[in-house]
């Protein structure tokens, strides 16, 4: 038997562990980190565990080797090409599982309760999310200046002044209004001889359509105003068609409260000594009527 072939079968065998390690093909892995940690450690050798790196979690690395020694490490080369060991445990085969986070989506706004204006309505009623309130009531201060035709300078009274606002819509509403104004002692002597001291009262029942555009507003009203004077145990009235043109605004303080004020033009038809019971023709009195108080806000105007 030539011994050729025994000595090429000998050097296979002597080389083979060699050539088993050295052809090992490398395999993807992910480091795997501990709980609580974001990294492990690379080290540099298993003799002084020299630490050559940080890989994070999830990381990629390629498995270059196993060692058994020490509860067993693997060789990785890491994403930069550094080699090194890392802990066995500390390596997985699968992929980290990449969640996708889905498109966060606003919330559905909230039904807005009652007594808000649109947009477009100003002041803080866009604040508190609200539409426009169905009815509105108005009650505060007025103030009024009379025009007596020139038969003696205008006159001032002071009152109240009140009204409820039915809105149909963002934009239209009907509206209803009340107001009392007095004058005490007033002297008509220069003109009508005797009458002095005379206490004036003036009430109007007015109604029509108001234009909302928020927070300011317009109304044109008509109706009838009375008016009446006594002196001692005299007393004497007068009714007449009456007629508003103005506007006004209001301002939203809280859900349900604001506070507004308005300013009219008034236009009325009495015998100017009416009050102190001298008749007279009738003829128009151009008079300024001024009311500031709170508002209330009823309901929700339900608009699509």
């Amino acid at each position: 038997m030539s011994q050729r072939p025994l000595f090429l079968l000998a050097l296979l065998l002597i080389a083979s562990p060699a050539f088993a390690q050295g052809s090992q093909t490398s395999e993807a892995g992910y480091i795997d980190c501990p709980t609580g940690q974001q990294n492990v450690y690379l080290y540099r050798s298993l003799t002084n565990f020299e630490v050559l790196a940080s890989p994070k979690c999830d990381d990629r690395v390629q498995i270059l080797g196993r060692e058994t020694i020490l509860g067993g490490y693997l060789r990785v080369r890491t994403a930069d090409d550094k080699e090194g060991y890392v802990p066995q445990g500390h390596v997985k085969a699968t992929p980290p599982v990449r969640q996708r986070n889905p498109l966060q989506e606003p919330p559905p706004p909230l039904p807005a309760p009652a007594g808000s204006a649109s947009p477009l309505s100003g002041g803080l009623s866009s604040r508190f999310g609200y539409d426009v309130p169905l009815v509105e009531v108005f009650g505060g201060y007025s103030y009024l200046n009379v025009d007596t035709n020139g038969s003696s300078p205008r006159r001032a009274a002071q009152g109240w002044a009140g009204s409820m606002a039915f809105n149909f819509t963002k934009l239209f509403a009907a509206e209803g209004s009340a107001s009392g104004h007095y004058k005490s002692h007033v002297d008509f002597s220069g003109i009508v001889p005797g009458a002095n001291d005379v206490s004036t009262i003036s009430y109007s029942f007015l109604g029509g359509p108001r234009i909302n555009f928020r927070p300011a507003f317009v109304h044109a009203l008509v109706g009838i105003d009375r008016v009446g004077g006594s002196q001692g145990t005299s007393s004497a009235s007068q009714n007449s068609l009456a007629m508003a043109f103005g506007g006004g605004a209001q301002w939203d303080i809280t859900q349900k409260w604001a506070v507004g004020g308005s300013a009219d033009y008034v236009v009325t038809r009495h015998s100017i000594f009416a009050a102190v019971g001298v008749p007279s023709a009738a003829i128009s009195q151009h008079n300024i009527r001024l009311s500031v108080g709170v508002v209330f806000k009823l309901g929700r105007l339900i608009t699509e």
